[in-house]
């Protein structure tokens, strides 16, 4: 089962921000796990799987363990169209994780940069459970747009889910 901690989130200072929370379980332990999250061929796999056209892929390994991993996606981004000029066609994805616990757990600071004014920041929590391991996502959608910023965020919110879903899948059949 995923039960790990949650991070509280930093406090908003205005509305427009949609907070977002996912839970991913893979059949693996967390070491297993954090290997196929920092393989460049996965990476490339998974975005591929969510639509990609392109994707960079740049990992960086510091001698105490902690790991960055930046990805750049262009895709066609699959929002309704007067929202695609808000979102762009290019992603771009850091994570920053610490060097692994006993446990193999990890944590992360993300963050994510649209080529349109939107924007996601917040944690990854990399965590053993009782049948694998369990890895949340958790933090806040920002588009900086008048009017109609929550219905980007929450259109981002839902691609990101679906995003992650289709890496558990990717994870599931490698």
């Amino acid at each position: 089962t995923c039960t790990p901690q949650l991070r509280p989130l930093p406090e908003r200072r205005s509305r427009m921000a949609k907070d977002f929370t996912y839970r991913q379980s893979f059949e693996a332990d967390p070491s297993t796990v954090f290997a196929m999250l920092r393989d460049p061929e996965y990476v490339q796999v998974k975005c591929a799987a969510t639509g990609s056209l392109e994707t960079t892929v740049d990992v960086n390994a510091t001698p105490d363990g902690a790991v960055t991993i930046t990805s750049t996606r262009v895709l066609p981004a699959d929002v309704p169209a007067p929202a695609k000029k808000f979102v762009g066609e290019t992603i771009s994805a850091t994570q920053e994780w610490s060097a692994a616990s006993p446990d193999g757990s990890r944590t992360a600071d993300v963050s994510v940069d649209f080529s349109g004014p939107l924007s996601f920041t917040g944690s990854l929590s990399l965590t053993p459970a009782t049948d694998g391991s369990c890895v949340v996502t958790q933090g806040t959608f920002k588009a900086s747009v008048p009017f109609v910023g929550g219905t980007i965020e929450s259109v981002a919110a839902e691609q990101t889910e679906k995003y992650l879903k289709a890496e558990e899948s990717v994870a599931a059949e490698g």
